[in-house]
């Protein structure tokens, strides 16, 4: 076990930057692009026993991400076909008491702030992004973080 993790972190520490500034090139996204880049670690560590035996396990971590990348498109590109918008009526009910008090304690006060923006103000994604400074599309990736966030932090 620790031949493959002194491997993998070599990998790692000597790979790491490069993949990240060309995920950054093709995702435009910080966050998108560190995501796109561990999950090609996390397919490092899964295919250990290939990677190990290839002639180039750095000519491999570049076509993984490469891989990465048309997934992330393809799943996005989805995405921006179906408009959230449409369903604005279907948003959560009148709460009871205001949601800053149900919110999980540990979110970061920007992280609650959006929330609230969106579902007790009922903002846009597109209105939300401006207010942030990023894409429309930004903003629904960063909600989904947050909500993501929230559902770890309720979840026992």
């Amino acid at each position: 076990m620790a031949e493959m993790q002194k491997f993998i972190m070599r990998l790692y520490d000597d790979n790491r930057d490069s993949l990240l500034r060309a995920a950054r090139v093709c995702v435009k996204n910080e966050e998108d692009a560190e995501d796109l880049v561990h999950e090609v670690f996390v397919r490092a560590i899964n295919s250990y026993g290939k990677l190990v035996e290839h002639k180039n396990p750095e000519a491999w971590l570049s076509t993984t991400l490469k891989n990465c990348i048309r997934n992330y498109r393809r799943l996005h590109a989805n995405r921006r076909n179906i408009s959230l918008e449409e369903y604005g009526d279907l948003a959560a009910p009148e709460l009871a008491e205001p949601l800053s008090r149900i919110l999980p304690k540990q979110l970061s006060a920007d992280d609650r702030e959006i929330l609230i923006w969106r579902i007790e103000q009922r903002l846009s994604y597109r209105e939300i992004g401006k207010r942030l400074g990023i894409s429309e599309e930004a903003a629904r990736v960063k909600m989904s973080r947050i909500i993501g966030k929230c559902r770890e932090l309720i979840e026992p």
